[in-house]
């Protein structure tokens, strides 16, 4: 049964948030198509303590708004001048904190790695800055039933914040499906093939 994540899915502690992601499916309605994808990676920021985050600092400018909004709501922005990378607010109305989603898979094989991949992957731009997630027609995330076991959930450092600081960029915030140890490609070849 498909479920649509809601509010309470979103107003939960980031860290939580940034695990239970994991196994969602992100879907996008964009000029009459629908893309779709599983989260596989994700990173936590959480708020105004954390100096790697946008709104560290208590920070609030037109760019950091929707990470201020209700759960769910889109945050999109810019990075490098090239990549739009797609995060979703959590906690709730005026705590900025978010989920930055860092990899995807599509169909059963195609992994889509690093931020700026995804929001290709997806056709994902500025336009969702600010949308709800959690009502919108456009961009939504559901629950299909995958269930991540604790064992295939991997840690570790956030990728690109040695600007934060040493004690901000070892936080083991980023939260990944590690690969399974068997299938096509972690079978080993037979002797003599």
């Amino acid at each position: 049964m498909v479920r649509r994540l809601g509010r309470r899915d979103f107003n939960r502690p980031t860290l939580g948030v940034a695990r239970g992601l994991l196994g969602k499916f992100i879907v996008h309605n964009h000029r009459g198509r629908r893309f779709s994808a599983m989260v596989v990676e994700t990173e936590a920021y959480c708020g105004p303590a954390d100096r790697a985050s946008h709104a560290a600092g208590g920070r609030r400018t037109n760019r950091v708004e929707p990470l201020y909004g209700h759960g769910g709501t889109v945050y999109v922005y810019l990075c490098y001048g090239i990549h739009w990378l797609l995060n979703f607010s959590t906690v709730g109305r005026g705590k900025p904190e978010g989920v930055l989603i860092r990899g995807v898979l599509a169909g059963e094989e195609k992994l889509v790695a690093g931020p700026g991949n995804v929001t290709r992957h997806l056709k994902m731009g500025k336009a969702l800055d600010g949308v709800d997630a959690t009502v919108s027609k456009r961009i939504w995330i559901e629950d299909r039933g995958v269930r991540v076991p604790a064992q295939r959930i991997r840690t570790g450092p956030r990728v690109g914040v040695d600007y934060a600081g040493p004690r901000w960029a070892a936080k083991p915030w980023r939260f990944r499906i590690a690969a399974p140890a068997t299938g096509k490609r972690g079978r080993k070849k037979k002797a003599g093939r």
